[in-house]
C-alpha cells in the first residue's frame, strides 16, 4: 500500500531532538499553517537531509502522511537567508519571531497573512538594518494595507512592527489598546497570550535590542 505524500512550502520555526538521529520540526507552511514534522535519521553522518532542515530558510517539503506526526521524505531549498545567520542581532530577532509564532499560533491555523509576514520578516533580517531605509515601502498581505514589516529603522523598530502585525492577524488586541506599556509590560502581555514564557526575549535584552 502506497503512503500518501504531499508538498508544501514552509519555514522551520524550531528543531528539537527526539533521539540521537531523529528530529521534531515545527514548521509554518503556506498551505497548512503550523505543523509538526518528524525528520527520521537526519542525525546520521550519511544523511543527505541533515543540511536541508535549517531553521528560518524557506523549503519545499515532501511529507509522508502518518497517523500521528507526518514524516519528512525530502526537502528542497527555495531561499536561504545567509546574512541572517552571520549577524547576531538579526539572528536573535529571527529566533524571537519564530518563538512568537510558535507560541501564539494554534496548530493547525493556516493564514496567508501570517505566512507573508514570516517570509517578509526573514527577508528584512537578511540584510544590514542600515540598508533597509533605502528600500521603498510596498503594499502587503491585505490589498491596500501597509507593508507587513517596515523596511527601515532599527532592530527594535522591526521587532515592534512584527509584533503589531502578528497580533493583528491573530485577532488579538494590540499594545495600543492596553495603554502605554513598558517593555516588561509588553512582554507580560505577549506571555499571557502565549500561556508560556517567551525565552528568546532574554537574548534580545542581552544584545540591547530592547530596553
Amino acid at each position: 500500500m502506497d503512503i500518501p505524500v504531499y508538498k508544501t512550502e514552509g519555514i522551520i520555526l524550531k528543531k528539537t531532538d527526539l533521539s540521537d538521529t531523529d528530529r521534531l520540526l515545527t514548521v509554518y507552511t503556506q498551505k497548512f499553517g503550523k505543523i509538526l514534522v518528524r525528520a527520521k535519521g537526519v542525525g546520521k553522518k550519511e544523511s543527505k537531509l541533515k543540511f536541508l532542515i535549517e531553521p528560518f530558510n524557506i523549503y519545499e517539503f515532501l511529507l509522508a502522511r502518518s497517523k500521528n506526526i507526518d514524516v519528512l521524505a525530502n526537502s528542497y531549498p527555495i531561499k536561504e537567508f545567509l546574512y541572517l545567520r552571520q549577524n547576531l542581532e538579526n539572528l536573535a530577532l529571527a529566533i524571537y519571531f519564530a518563538e512568537l509564532v510558535d507560541k501564539l499560533v494554534v496548530a493547525p491555523e493556516q493564514d496567508e497573512n501570517i505566512w507573508a509576514l514570516i517570509v517578509r520578516a526573514m527577508e528584512v533580517l537578511d540584510k544590514p538594518f542600515k540598508e533597509l531605509s533605502k528600500t521603498k515601502p510596498q503594499a502587503q498581505a491585505r490589498g491596500a494595507e501597509p507593508r507587513t514589516v517596515p523596511q527601515s529603522g532599527t532592530g527594535a523598530w522591526v521587532k515592534t512592527a512584527f509584533e503589531k502585525r502578528l497580533l493583528e492577524f491573530l485577532g488579538h488586541p494590540s499594545f495600543a489598546t492596553q495603554g502605554k506599556l513598558s517593555p516588561k509590560e509588553k512582554l507580560n502581555y505577549l506571555q499571557s497570550l502565549a500561556g508560556d514564557e517567551i525565552k528568546s526575549e532574554r537574548f534580545l535584552r542581552s544584545l540591547s535590542l530592547i530596553s
